[in-house]
């Protein structure tokens, strides 16, 4: 062989040699999740970065669920309330669309309300909680965990601006909106699958509606809820159960009772549980066997949760605990959850139905107040929307529930905030 022809060959060689490395390296990619030319050089410098979070397939946890979800799709508004199964559908195939919107999200834009509400009544998507959710523990809950988060929410919206998707947030007076990375694209094609319900907003509705706050969502077809009845499950295996659980021995000696309750105490703390289904747990001493992981919002409100579902395991019924709120002041803080039967509030007279006080990372006050509600196929009938936007304070977000007077019959009605 000629030495010009060995010489072509070896270039030839070599070619396909940086051929292959480029082919092997563009399937590593493929396999990372790194997209285009910045993933492959990532990939190559040893400093691949997680990718946003996608909205098609998102991970949730349960404590994710929000109780109203409204959207608006090309025939018009749709909204989902009231109904756990239907809450559940909905938010897993829109979810995403919020864990993207917080896993993007940028620097937050405070507005005022007057500003907040002309572009929320425009949002296509909302996500309404049960009371202000830190936006660092929601991300978590959705998954959405790349970055860290100030503030929280219990209005969640997601508007089309452009071809940029924002995200706008509500909770107790403060309003913020941030831009995000969520495809404008994608997200309208999510919203095209959607029907109508013949819902609205209460700044959709005309003078009927006018005067409530305007982001109240109206049904006008949601005239009846479901008759709930409520029972006390406190008994023998019950208080044993909880003792055991909290770490109390239910066999010793400190245990007291008498006809209104059951007390046991330890040096360092003490358990009631009164006969009318009320659990009161002191850690006097701060004893470290009912602290959290951690002292963050997070850890906080996991440690309660946790701790809640496993006393109250098989005794709630057809209800279920949401979280509702949670203030903290550096070293204390308080958490609350409330019953919700299909999605729909229980209000009880004496408090909601777990509070929680924290120094630190240290549990030291929980009060669960425990009643069974089972859902049955009677229905009760409520005022009309308009009848009771009507009769309703300036200001003020109807919605359904129920509200507990300790009867075995739950009382239906229109709820305010």
């Amino acid at each position: 062989m000629r030495p010009r022809t060995k010489e072509v060959c070896k270039s030839i060689l070599i070619v396909l040699l940086l051929l292959s490395v480029v082919m092997l390296s563009l399937t590593a990619i493929q396999y990372s999740g790194a997209d285009g030319l910045s993933g492959m050089m990532q990939t190559l410098s040893g400093k691949l970065s997680a990718p946003p979070k996608k909205t098609e397939d998102p991970t949730f946890t349960d404590a994710a669920l929000p109780v109203v979800i409204s959207a608006v799709g090309p025939a018009g508004r749709i909204s989902y309330l009231g109904s756990q199964e239907a809450l559940d559908n909905a938010f897993a195939a829109l979810g995403g669309q919020l864990a993207a919107a917080l896993d993007t999200a940028g620097t937050a834009e405070e507005l005022n309300r007057m500003a907040f509400l002309r572009r929320a009544t425009q949002a296509e998507l909302c996500f309404y909680y049960p009371g202000a959710v830190p936006l660092d523990v929601l991300a978590q809950w959705l998954d959405a965990t790349s970055g860290q988060r100030t503030g929280s929410g219990y209005l969640f919206c997601l508007r089309r601006s452009g071809d940029a998707v924002e995200l706008l947030v509500e909770a107790d007076g403060v309003y913020q909106a941030m831009e995000t990375e969520v495809d404008s694209t994608a997200f309208g094609e999510v919203l095209e699958t959607l029907g109508t319900d013949g819902s609205f907003l209460a700044a959709e509705g005309g003078e009927p509606y006018g005067h409530l706050d305007p982001m109240t969502v109206i049904q006008p077809s949601y005239t009846a809820v479901p008759v709930v009845q409520a029972s006390n499950p406190v008994n023998d295996s019950f208080l044993k159960t909880a003792a055991t659980t909290l770490g109390f021995n239910p066999y010793g000696d400190s245990v007291y009772r008498d006809d209104s309750s059951t007390t046991y105490t330890e040096s360092d703390a003490s358990l009631r549980i009164s006969a009318d289904g009320v659990l009161k747990l002191e850690n006097t001493g701060l004893s470290r066997r009912f602290a959290a992981a951690g002292d963050s919002d997070a850890q906080r409100i996991e440690l309660v949760r946790s701790l809640v579902d496993t006393i109250a395991a098989g005794q709630l019924g057809d209800s279920c605990l949401w979280f509702t709120g949670m203030e903290t002041d550096g070293q204390t803080a308080t958490v609350e959850f409330s019953c919700y039967v299909e999605g729909l509030e229980v209000l009880r007279a004496d408090g909601p139905a777990v509070e929680a006080r924290f120094q630190g990372d240290v549990l030291t006050e929980l009060t669960l107040r425990l009643r069974t509600y089972t859902v049955t196929a009677a229905s009760k009938a409520l005022l009309p929307p308009r009848q009771a936007a009507a009769i309703a304070p300036a200001g003020t977000r109807l919605r359904p529930g129920y509200a507990d007077m300790g009867e075995t019959t739950l009382q239906a009605d229109w709820l305010r905030s």
